[in-house]
């Protein structure tokens, strides 16, 4: 196990090995017995697991939670959670409120689970940080978006641009807010993980998300952690606008 494997990938210089990344979400608690909302509620079974896939899988780097929902849970949308898998959204506080939130509800270090994953990241870092990259993935700010608006964020595209990418602005102080916390935790890598964007076409992405996604990235930098983009999907089609945003990776 090498953390220094990942920080030569993320400063792109030249590998004679790749890193190994396990993305283990909630199978990371599978390994200990734990369901999904159990060990997403709990640092003590985070810890746990994550000390198991450290010993099983032996990687270079690891997510300490990966749940897309915290932010939007935060932000006033409804959860169903699940035994298996993370919890999804299954309200959207803006679905028929076609409005900016202010500055005042930016989450704190007091929010929702965050206490709870601050404790657990903290925790993981003094028992394996020294030789795992610890990732802090975050939801990017175009889920998010969508988590507060809906669906209906897709036609707001083709008829509100300019609203689009105020929410998505807004989302970005969010997401910024969120690296800020997990860095000070002790996070070395930030991963802005964010489904949607394989959904949409570049030419969308350059118009409404780039520049909030690149301030995004550029803080992360500022705050001296390294950045990753990390998009579900077939995103064949995204990747040359998402390099141009400028994450590490």
């Amino acid at each position: 196990m090498s953390k220094e494997l990942i920080f030569k990938a993320l400063r792109h210089e030249e590998l004679t090995e790749y890193p190994w990344v396990p993305f283990a979400g909630v199978h990371a608690g599978k390994l200990k017995g734990y369901t999904a909302e159990e060990m997403l509620r709990n640092p003590d079974y985070i810890v746990e697991a994550l000390k198991e896939v450290a010993k099983l899988y032996m990687p270079d780097g690891m997510p300490v939670i990966f749940d897309l929902q915290v932010e939007a849970e935060i932000l006033g949308c409804d959860l169903m959670w699940a035994k298996d898998n993370p919890p999804s959204v299954k309200s959207h506080p803006l679905a028929s409120d076609k409005t900016i939130p202010c500055e005042c509800m930016i989450p704190d270090e007091n929010a929702g689970r965050i206490p709870m994953i601050l404790d657990a990241m903290r925790r993981t870092k003094e028992a394996v940080g020294d030789d795992i990259a610890l990732y802090g993935l975050m939801c990017g700010p175009f889920t998010l978006a969508s988590h507060r608006r809906g669906s209906t964020i897709f036609m707001d595209m083709m008829k509100d641009s300019d609203y689009v990418k105020d929410l998505i602005g807004y989302c970005s102080q969010v997401a910024c807010k969120m690296a800020e916390m997990y860095i000070e935790a002790g996070m070395d890598v930030i991963a802005v993980v964010d489904p949607l964007i394989s959904q949409v076409s570049p030419k969308h992405i350059e118009k409404m998300m780039s520049e909030s996604f690149t301030a995004l990235f550029d803080f992360i930098r500022m705050k001296g952690a390294f950045s990753s983009f990390f998009v579900c999907g077939n995103a064949t089609q995204q990747i040359e606008t998402m390099c141009k945003m400028n994450p590490d990776g």
